[in-house]
């Protein structure tokens, strides 16, 4: 396990101050967008290894959370940090779950591999009831921060899995197409949206 070498890992593991304080501002926005959201099921699709759903899901007032990811070994280190957890292992286009299963679910930096993610957001809506919260990079400003720091020159700081390049408006009116908007926030470079399904 100690050679899992993911992005999403490289990311929360950084050593650089930068990088860890920007992680934790976006970890704060999303735990206040959550602050007053109610429901005891919740969700993370794409948990990756469980880094969100450590600093925004403890166990609280009878919850129950489940983490679900696409890579085993990222459920696996996810399962280690989050013990008091649920896992699965399944994709955002076929989540492994019936309809109406969460009260709330977390969709975190997924949405934009995706070369369908209408069809995410679909799946994201028929297996929650109540809330969504969901995040993508904040184009054009993410690639002008990875590229200003040397990272992705060839592709002008894009992302190589990255398929998908949102401003903040233009998330929010993607995500409007399927979903009632509650509020919306940047993080520098991130978007999140909160939804209401119900």
């Amino acid at each position: 396990m100690a050679a899992y070498t993911s992005t999403n890992y490289h990311k929360h593991t950084s050593k650089n101050p930068l990088q860890r304080w920007l992680i934790h501002r976006f970890h704060q926005t999303a735990a206040t967008l959550l602050a007053d959201v109610p429901g005891s099921r919740y969700l993370d699709v794409g948990c990756g290894e469980g880094f969100a759903m450590r600093a925004l899901l403890a166990p609280a007032n009878n919850r129950t959370i489940t983490g679900m990811d696409l890579e085993l070994p990222a459920v696996q280190l996810a399962r280690q940090a989050n013990p008091q957890a649920n896992f699965a292992v399944g994709s955002l286009l076929a989540v492994p779950f019936p309809d109406n299963t969460f009260d709330v679910t977390l969709c975190m930096e997924v949405l934009e591999h995706l070369v369908t993610p209408e069809q995410g957001v679909t799946e994201l809506r028929r297996v929650t009831r109540h809330f969504l919260l969901l995040s993508v990079p904040n184009e054009p400003l993410f690639r002008g921060a990875n590229f200003l720091r040397g990272k992705n020159l060839s592709r002008w700081g894009n992302d190589i899995g990255h398929l998908q390049n949102w401003s903040a408006r233009a998330f929010v009116s993607f995500v409007s197409r399927q979903c009632e908007i509650l509020t919306w926030r940047t993080s520098f470079p991130w978007t999140l949206v909160l939804c209401k399904l119900d």
